[in-house]
Order: C-alpha cells, then structure tokens, then sequence
C-alpha cells in the first residue's frame, strides 16, 4: 500500500449495504480522504451499494468474508501486511473482531456503537474486550451511559460522537399535496416493525382518513410486505419504492417522516427528515425519544401500538401548517447545531489525532 505524508486509516464494517451505521462509515471515510489521509475500507459482507462514489473518491475497498477461521486469519495477516496507523470499526460484531486485531497487531483502534441495545452475546464478549479499544465511540449519549453502568466501556476512553448530517440552507416544498403524506426510510428488519405502520394505515383507511406512505428502503427480496399490503387491502395507500441513493426528493415532497422502529441508537431517518425540515413522528424509544423531545420536532407513540400511531398521524394532519413549520424549523435548528458535518468531523480529526499519538 502506497503511503502519503499523511496517515493511513482502515475502517472496517460488517457490509457495504446502505444503512444508517454504513452510511456514516462511508461518509467519514470521504471525509478523511478529502484530508489526504490514505482510506481504505474492509467490510465482509459481499453487498455493496456504495460502490459508485467509493470508486470515484479513489477509496479502496477489500471485502473480506470473515465468517470463519480461515476468514478471520486471512483478514488478521491482511492489516499486518498493510500495517496501517489507525483501525476504525462500526457495529458490535466488527468491534469484537478488531479488537482481537488490535490484540494481535497492535494497531491502534476507534470503536462504534450504533446501537442501544446490545445481545447476551455480545454482552459477555463486550464486558471481557472492552478495554482493548484505544476509544470507544457512542452515537447516543443513552448508549453511553448504559455501557458505562453496565461496565462494558471504559468511562476514561469513551466519547460521545454525534452522526454526521449534511445540511442545506434551506428546503422548500414545490406543492401542498392533496392527499397527506408520509415517508419511511428504513430497511424490511424485523427492528424497524414495518407490521406496526402498515395496521396504522389499515386503520386510517377503515375510519376514511385519506393518508399516502412511502417506504424507501431495502426490501432484500422479501416477499412478506407486498402480501401483508395486498391481504390488508392498502396497497393502494402504501408505495414501497425499494433502496434509494438519494432520498431528498421523497423528503422534500412529504408532509412528516414516521419511524415505527423497536430499538435504535440515533437513527439517521429521524436526522435527515429534520434536515429537510420535516416533522417527524417516532416510537417511543432511547435515541429517538431524547431527539423529538430535545429538538420539539414532532410527536412520539409507544412502540408496537398501531393505535395510537395512526393517533398522531391524524393529530399531525389536524395542526396548522404553520405548526407542522414549526416542527420542521425546531428540528432543522437542532440538527444544524448538534450534527452538522462540519462539526462533527472537527471533532473526529481531534480524536483520530488522539488514537494515532497513544502508539508513537
């Protein structure tokens, strides 16, 4: 591997598959290739949807299946062959595989949990590995505080860092759509209870309560949404539009941004909604809660309760426009101020400076 002057990062994720905790990852690494770091990213799932913009940045990808023995050798001589300055790694899984790769090399290694909850499994390795990290990152600070009551951080390396959003100045409806509308952006997991939203919507059309939903979102050639659409008899109702790049259009011509999920850790849907201005409805859930409160941007419904779901969507037709503005406006403001890009790699510079500097 060709070095610059500058230092040389591998970030490692589970896949290249677009999704909230991909995203991120792939987004920094543009960012430090912009800052001449030499980026290269290792991921061991074969899907990547990120393929186009990596190649056109120039960042090398190395997909690793590290699924067994053979894997996890393979992958371990790969970063000592390359001996790069610093190992980024997002996701429980991936966290513990570095962490054996810093035990066996040395290098040293940020960290990143995108989630609150975390298994039984991981949770004994996590509490026997845990300060093997050089840091350890936190996308939300309810995650933080419960590795650090739960022992499976070190309070002394970990940091909370906020996702980073893209913000435009300003975003615009074209129109006021006759019928209201609402937009979803997550993939068919069982963690997003796509089950919850479409009752919702059963039960919006059975009281006559004209509504239109737009999922955008992987749907990993599953079959179960498009019947569960046709066997409830909204499918006139619900446009399942499948994996977009770029999902501003759908953003920018819908009425709220609805996210049914059953755990999160900050969720990406809800930031980019309030970067477009969107009010937002959201389960009631750590990471989502402590946005829509802090930010007032919109309204919370207790998770796997379609009732009250298909409630605020109707409470959020029935305010004013100004009010639903008002909405948009809160969350734009808090989302400029907390998450901004230009803000939170300013603050990754000083931590991968901090990460490189504890092996010199």
């Amino acid at each position: 591997m060709l070095k610059s002057n500058n230092h040389s990062i591998f970030l490692f994720s589970i896949s290249l598959a677009k999704g909230g905790a991909e995203n991120q990852l792939v987004k920094l690494a543009l960012f430090l290739a912009k800052k001449n770091y030499d980026v290269k990213i290792i991921y061991g799932l074969a899907h990547n949807d990120f393929h186009e913009e990596l190649t056109k940045a120039g960042i090398g990808v190395q997909f690793i299946n590290y699924k067994s023995l053979v894997g996890l050798f393979k992958l371990l001589r790969f970063v000592k062959k390359e001996k790069p300055d610093l190992m980024i790694s997002f996701m429980f899984g991936m966290n513990l595989i570095c962490r054996m790769l810093k035990f066996f090399s040395g290098i040293p290694l940020i960290t990143s949990v995108r989630n609150n909850e975390i298994s039984n499994l991981y949770f004994w390795l996590y509490r026997i590995s845990y300060n093997i990290d050089t840091l350890s990152t936190f996308n939300s600070e309810y995650a933080l505080k419960k590795f650090i009551a739960q022992k499976l951080t070190n309070p002394k390396k970990s940091v909370l860092q906020n996702n980073a959003i893209k913000i435009s100045e300003s975003h615009s409806k074209s129109k006021k759509n006759k019928v209201f509308t609402i937009i979803s952006l997550a993939h068919f997991r069982p963690q997003k209870d796509y089950i919850t939203l479409f009752v919702a919507i059963k039960i919006l059309k059975d009281k006559n309560i004209p509504v239109k939903l737009f999922v955008l979102g992987h749907t990993f050639d599953q079959n179960w949404p498009f019947d569960k659409l046709k066997s409830m008899e909204i499918e006139e109702l619900v446009s399942i539009v499948g994996f977009v790049q770029n999902t501003g259009e759908y953003l920018q011509a819908a009425d709220a941004l609805v996210l049914s999920s059953l755990w999160e850790g900050t969720p990406n849907a809800i930031l980019e909604a309030m970067a477009h201005k969107l009010p937002v409805i959201s389960s009631r859930i750590p990471g989502c809660e402590s946005l829509v409160l802090n930010s007032e941007c919109g309204f919370l419904f207790e998770k796997q309760n379609p009732e009250q779901l298909a409630e605020r969507i109707v409470g959020m037709m029935q305010i004013s426009e100004k009010e639903r503005q008002d909405f948009g406006q809160n969350g734009y403001q808090y989302v400029y101020d907390n998450y901004r890009e230009e803000v939170v790699y300013k603050q990754w510079l000083t931590l991968i400076k901090r990460a490189i500097k504890s092996a010199a």
